[in-house]
């Protein structure tokens, strides 16, 4: 724990503060988590910071968001672009973590590289939100679901082209 860089240090209280984030930014709007997912996202993100390549980090992410889609049913409120957002960091900052031991600093240039990523991929939550804003009672929340789903596959795939890992070796 001594030997733990204060990058690493950095990257796990944006895990926890970033899934918290997601899950409790729609307080202000009244969508209120009842204590026990409270607590129960709060031990996952923690260990979800401790663990940033374990499958828990997935979970608790796949939690957070079935629990928005229960909540929110076929609403789409501005909030939900807050979320996305917290969810991508979330995300990012567990890719960064991912990359090395925590006695390994998290490298700027990478960090830099995730992050740029991590903007485009969000751009795919703004569009669907803003196609659901707009075409609100024309479509299902299903056909909203499978158009996010899309688009965020696409921004992935975009995002992974747009920012190639450039390295030595790489060809």
């Amino acid at each position: 724990m001594r030997s733990t860089q204060p990058s690493v240090w950095v990257g796990r209280a944006v895990v926890l503060a970033s899934l918290l984030l997601a899950l409790l930014a729609g307080g202000p709007a009244g969508y209120h988590p009842r204590p026990f997912i409270i607590v129960v996202v709060g031990v996952a993100a923690l260990a979800s910071a401790f663990r940033p390549d374990h499958l828990i980090v997935s979970l608790t992410m796949a939690f957070i968001v079935v629990w928005w889609a229960r909540d929110l049913h076929s609403q789409m409120p501005a909030v939900v672009l807050v979320v996305a957002a917290a969810l991508v960091v979330a995300h990012v900052a567990a890719t960064l973590l991912a990359y090395g031991p925590p006695t390994l600093p998290v490298d700027p240039r990478l960090a830099m590289l995730w992050s740029a990523r991590g903007s485009l991929v969000w751009l795919a939550a703004l569009l669907v939100w803003g196609v659901a804003r707009t075409y609100s009672g024309h479509g299902t929340p299903t056909l909203f679901w499978l158009g996010g789903l899309a688009a965020a596959l696409v921004g992935s795939v975009a995002a992974g082209f747009a920012m190639p890992v450039r390295g030595e070796g790489v060809e």
